[in-house]
């Protein structure tokens, strides 16, 4: 959106940046950490978690599980909890957060709740472990996120600039508010 403004690549680079400061999106897997760490430290295995997780009123979130495209299985998740394992069996590392992640997915993906929902995990759930493994603090994990995207911005801007009949992007805009309203002079509010 940025690009198509005609702002360079800086600008561009750092809206990308930017976009993932809020929590919606990026910082994922750094949630899943502190779930899993947090799990660990109240001495459960994953299953009270699971189950507190079920109950609407527990204040419980599963995090790195579902996913906005993915609706049912998150394919790179299979690869990257592969990889996960190979790298801490690699580095002789017993990380108990590992072993906690592999009970509450074996868990879900054989909880009727879980299979209802298609709540599979996601890539987030076992990258943190990785980043973990390899020693990068907790508070840069998102922007190791953005360095992995920084390829396909910049591509992107790329595509953008060399495209001759190239116009602004414009995000959708539909109005959801009330259809009518009245208007009401300051001096009737009492102000």
């Amino acid at each position: 959106m940025v690009a198509s403004a005609q702002a360079n690549l800086f600008a561009s680079a750092a809206a990308g940046v930017c976009a993932l400061w809020g929590p919606l999106h990026g910082g994922a897997n750094q949630w899943v950490i502190e779930m899993l760490a947090d799990i660990h430290r109240a001495g459960d295995d994953g299953s009270r978690f699971i189950k507190a997780a079920k109950d609407k009123n527990s204040g419980k979130r599963l995090m790195g599980f579902g996913h906005r495209v993915y609706r049912n299985y998150d394919p790179r998740a299979r690869i990257i909890k592969q990889t996960c394992d190979e790298l801490l069996k690699t580095l002789k590392i017993s990380d108990p957060l590992l072993d906690i992640a592999h009970r509450m997915e074996a868990a879900a993906l054989s909880d009727p709740y879980f299979i209802e929902r298609k709540l599979y995990p996601n890539v987030d759930f076992y990258s943190g472990i990785i980043l973990r493994a390899l020693r990068i603090p907790v508070e840069m994990f998102t922007v190791i996120f953005a360095i992995g995207r920084m390829a396909g911005w910049i591509a992107n801007f790329k595509e953008i600039l060399d495209d001759p009949k190239a116009r602004i992007y414009r995000p959708r805009q539909v109005y959801t508010g009330p259809t009518l309203t009245s208007y009401v002079p300051l001096d009737a509010r009492g102000e």
